[in-house]
């Protein structure tokens, strides 16, 4: 089965249960006059929690509801079946349910791979004690992603081959990222690829082989998706875009960071200071155009995708840089 059915297949998987559960119908709006709008969320994402807690979603007139989300195509799936209004997906997934044939649009950007020179923010994570030293060591070993065929999964492929190793001499297994670095740990897989800042309080039971992230241009790790008949009916997306614009903004404000990092601590329930020390991603609310094409053509090399899609239509042009 092909990549691009096996993603048809799990959003329409994911959109039997999304409409089984319900949809949200409380997005025209509120008796305080704010647009009530619902986003998947994988947790604690920093702009969301500083963005409420400074009142910036309701200085734009909304009211977030934040939804937990298994994975991208669950969000694809959530957005279109009305049970979210935006998705938080990684550039990857949205590219492949575009290219599928989903109606969506990518309304946000949120945050990219940080690139040398800036300190690695992701890893590919093994046991301190692990023998496993290099790439090639990797080959039949077992490597936990959140989501097959998802971002960390390409990435990583991208990674070992760029290093010798074929990606099909080692196995990934799907884990939410809570339990990737137990199982590191317990050796029911052999690696984990995820971002320091999921690491939780196991920063000193773990060491990263690299970044496969620093092997490859610059990567889309979150965006917002958005069902082009919600995008079409109200200026509530460009209004959440501008929303994460301004909080991005103040988030790149050094004044703000232990704050924003303490507003964090109180939402994961890790130490502000084991956050703050953990790399992180790059902000990025603006899409750029080419690092998109560029992803899609990564897509296509790794027979993921059998040509790259014209990606016009996928992003809104209010969210473009």
């Amino acid at each position: 089965m092909s990549t691009r059915r096996l993603g048809a297949v799990a959003v329409s998987a994911a959109l039997l249960l999304m409409s089984a559960c319900g949809g949200n119908d409380d997005s025209a709006g509120t008796a305080g006059g704010d647009t009530k709008v619902s986003v998947t969320s994988f947790g604690c994402e920093i702009w969301n929690t500083w963005a409420i807690d400074k009142g910036i979603y309701a200085k734009h007139g909304l009211e977030v509801e934040l939804v937990r989300a298994g994975g991208g195509s669950a969000a694809v799936a959530a957005v279109l079946s009305g049970a979210a209004d935006f998705g938080y997906v990684n550039g990857y997934t949205a590219i492949n349910a575009y290219n599928t044939g989903f109606p969506i649009q990518m309304v946000s950007g949120a945050n990219v791979n940080a690139l040398p020179p800036a300190e690695p923010a992701q890893g590919v994570f093994v046991g301190n004690d692990s023998p496993i030293e290099a790439p090639a060591d990797l080959i039949g070993k077992k490597i936990a992603v959140n989501e097959i065929n998802g971002i960390n999964q390409i990435v990583t492929s991208n990674w070992l081959k760029a290093n010798g190793v074929e990606p099909d001499s080692v196995s990934f297994v799907a884990l939410p990222f809570a339990e990737q670095i137990p199982a590191v740990l317990n050796g029911r897989v052999d690696a984990a690829q995820l971002g320091y800042s999921l690491l939780g309080d196991n920063n000193d039971t773990v060491r990263s082989l690299a970044d496969p992230f620093a092997s490859i241009e610059k990567t889309y790790i979150a965006t917002y998706v958005s069902a082009n008949e919600f995008v079409a009916d109200s200026d509530a997306a460009k209004r959440f875009h501008e929303a994460l614009t301004e909080t991005m903004q103040q988030l790149e404000d050094p004044a703000n960071t232990d704050e924003s990092f303490q507003l964090l601590s109180e939402c994961q329930k890790v130490p502000a200071e084991t956050l703050a020390a953990q790399p992180q991603n790059k902000l990025e609310p603006a899409v750029d155009m080419a690092a998109l094409e560029q992803m899609a053509q990564q897509m296509v090399d790794l027979k993921l995708m059998p040509e790259t899609p014209d990606l016009e239509s996928l992003v809104a042009d209010f969210a473009r840089s």
